[in-house]
């Protein structure tokens, strides 16, 4: 036969596999279509745009081969001399000079450099221009022997050498279809010099224009990753213990301080004068712990699909580099190359929690699954586009993939927001099942209470005391009494959880043998063997009514009559209690039915016993019997 659950589980499973094997494979094949080789637009030196067909409505980065100039600051004059510098080599922009690439040979971290560039571009472009960023660490521009700018202090001593950063859209000469481009850069404090990032050439209209919409909507996303950051610390602060609501709201602030300082015109319009040794370290303490935030982020979100020990080996190098911020701007950055293993190794590490917890089906996984790799993805092509390794040109594209994860996050949120209102009007629904429950279990109470008193006992112990009064009134009287007792004990209790002690159960139970005495004469008797203080507690009306079912059903019935006996011990689990009598027995049948719920004849009684213990103390009635023996019921006082 065919185990349909089975296959269901078995199908479901193989979806959620899929589900992550192509997320993988889409994100693989993205980073390599932007991993692959970028449009080289410089060779040797030179950048002949009329050859490349420019559209001159887009923009172009000058990727490629340039002349470079180790420890010489040249300028247009110097290649129109009798004698032009010799060139060291052709150097890879983007790039540092202390890298060895394509057998080229690297140069010291500090120190020096020209780079030169020959670009040709139709004549007809009316406004050429030219946006600079990223440049280690001070640089002068020139453009056909004219200076163009000079950004921080170019020296060729330390002591008169001044960083700066900013991001500049620059003219260039127009009308002549040649420019000769010169960029002198100098770096004494930071760890790699060089052009980091390529020159981007094209209208001055379009850099423009790509620079408002780049502005806009970083502006758009900061105040959007912003007003979650306050809206999840308020979340946090009405819930405590949600401990991931704190730490994206921390991721998101993360967020908000980088996307504000990291190499964007937001930092240069926003923080024009922040100095650049402190615009670096935000760089680096955000740099440094924004993946590890998402890591806790996603692990305080699914703690068991994670192994201490790996996270331990994962996250623990981070302590390191947060140390590295006490350091040098120069000495930090030897170890960005680090830093970017580091931040694979973690990122790695966090798709990982995210597959376990998508094949572990568990709740909202594939939504943050989806959503990691998308930010996944854009960080790793930041960093590609940061080496000069991606032909994407698309800058801070971690912006996108963060914002997939804020929305994913929301999406979850408002998913939690809606269960509780369901739940919410559930657990209404179930008060006011409840209090229609509570009236049932009010009017089951005065059923037990009036169940107690049973009509026949009732009547035949007034038969009784009738008969008694003839031949002893005295004693007629003191059995009045004890059926006024029995009667009054009956009924004073408030509930069916209160507790009595043992000599006030025991006296009750004496008063009821005292009245079936009356009937049965020495027949029946009553034997006490208690181990224990009497002062311990027991539910009310436990014992008589087992005693009472002890008389009606196994000594009454026997002709030679017989008796009950009630033995309290104290062991090591609780109080073990139990009534005994020596009368008919039960038959094997209906013992096996005794607490069958679904008798026709349960009532009252011995069930109702078994439920009341097994709701305070999780268990209840043991009865053990052989007809023509008698009864053994027992049960525990925890």
């Amino acid at each position: 036969m065919i185990n349909k659950r089975n296959i269901g589980k078995k199908s479901s499973l193989n979806w959620r596999i899929a589900i992550i094997i192509i997320a993988v494979a889409v994100m693989l094949f993205a980073l390599r279509m932007i991993s692959a080789s970028g449009y080289i637009i410089v060779e040797n030196g030179n950048a002949d745009l009329l050859v490349n067909d420019y559209d001159q409505n887009k923009v172009l980065a000058l990727n490629g081969q340039w002349e470079f100039y180790w420890d010489k600051l040249l300028t247009s004059q110097d290649f129109t001399s009798e004698n032009p510098p010799h060139m060291d080599s052709y150097r890879k922009v983007p790039g540092t000079w202390d890298e060895q690439v394509d057998g080229t040979r690297s140069y010291p971290k500090h120190g020096v450099a020209t780079y030169r560039l020959i670009l040709k571009y139709s004549t007809t472009m009316k406004d050429p221009a030219l946006r600079v960023q990223s440049v280690a660490a001070a640089y002068i521009l020139y453009a056909n022997g004219q200076l163009i700018t000079e950004v921080g202090t170019v020296s060729e001593q330390p002591s008169e050498f001044k960083d700066g950063i900013d991001s500049l859209i620059l003219d260039l000469p127009s009308g002549t279809g040649e420019i000769e481009l010169i960029i002198q850069v100098a770096n004494w404090n930071y760890a790699k010099g060089g052009l980091r990032e390529s020159p981007v050439f094209g209208s001055k209209k379009v850099l423009e224009n790509k620079k408002t919409i780049l502005f806009t909507l970083q502006l758009l996303f900061i105040g959007s990753v912003l007003i979650f950051a306050i809206y999840y610390i308020i979340l946090f602060l009405l819930q405590r213990k949600n401990k991931s609501l704190l730490l994206f709201s921390m991721l998101c602030f993360i967020t908000v301080v980088r996307t504000l300082l990291w190499g964007t015109t937001t930092s240069v319009l926003i923080f024009h004068n922040m100095p650049y040794h402190v615009s670096v370290f935000i760089n680096y303490l955000t740099g440094y712990n924004i993946i590890p935030m998402m890591a806790l982020f996603i692990m305080s979100l699914y703690p068991h699909e994670q192994k201490k020990i790996i996270t331990g080996i994962v996250l623990t190098p981070t302590l390191f580099f947060d140390l590295l911020l006490f350091t040098s701007t120069g000495f930090m950055s030897l170890f960005t190359n680090y830093m970017y293993l580091l931040t694979l190794l973690q990122m790695i590490y966090i798709i990982c929690i995210m597959m376990i917890a998508v094949l572990r089906k568990k709740e909202n996984a594939i939504t943050m699954f989806i959503a990691i790799c998308i930010y996944v993805f854009t960080i790793i092509q930041d960093i590609l586009y940061y080496r000069g390794m991606s032909s994407f040109d698309v800058y801070l594209l971690y912006i996108y993939g963060n914002f997939a994860v804020i929305l994913a996050m929301a999406f979850i949120q408002a998913r939690l927001q809606s269960n509780i209102n369901k739940k919410l009007v559930l657990y209404n629904i179930k008060l006011v099942e409840a209090d229609r429950l509570k009236d049932r279990i009010r009017e089951t109470e005065r059923s037990f209470l009036r169940a107690q008193i049973k009509p026949h006992f009732l009547y035949n112990a007034l038969d009784a005391i009738a008969n008694v009064c003839e031949e002893d009134g005295e004693k007629a009287s003191g059995l009045i009494v004890d059926l006024s007792v029995y009667l009054r004990r009956s009924l004073e209790f408030n509930g069916l959880d209160k507790m009595m002690s043992i000599e006030k159960e025991l006296e009750f139970v004496e008063t009821y043998f005292n009245i079936e005495q009356a009937r049965f004469g020495q027949k029946i008797n009553l034997y006490e063997e208690i181990e224990i203080s009497l002062d311990n507690q027991l539910p009310v009306l436990i014992l008589q009514p087992i005693v009472e079912n002890a008389v009606r059903h196994g000594i009454s019935k026997k002709q030679q009559g017989g008796s009950v006996c009630i033995r309290a011990k104290q062991l090591a689990e609780g109080i073990l209690i139990e009534v005994e009598d020596d009368g008919v027995g039960i038959e094997e049948d209906k013992l096996a039915q005794l607490f069958n719920d679904e008798r026709k004849d349960k009532g009252i009684g011995l069930l109702n016993i078994h439920h009341r213990l097994f709701s305070l103390y999780g268990t209840g009635l043991e009865i053990r019997s052989e007809v023509g023996k008698g009864t053994c019921v027992r049960f525990m006082i925890l």
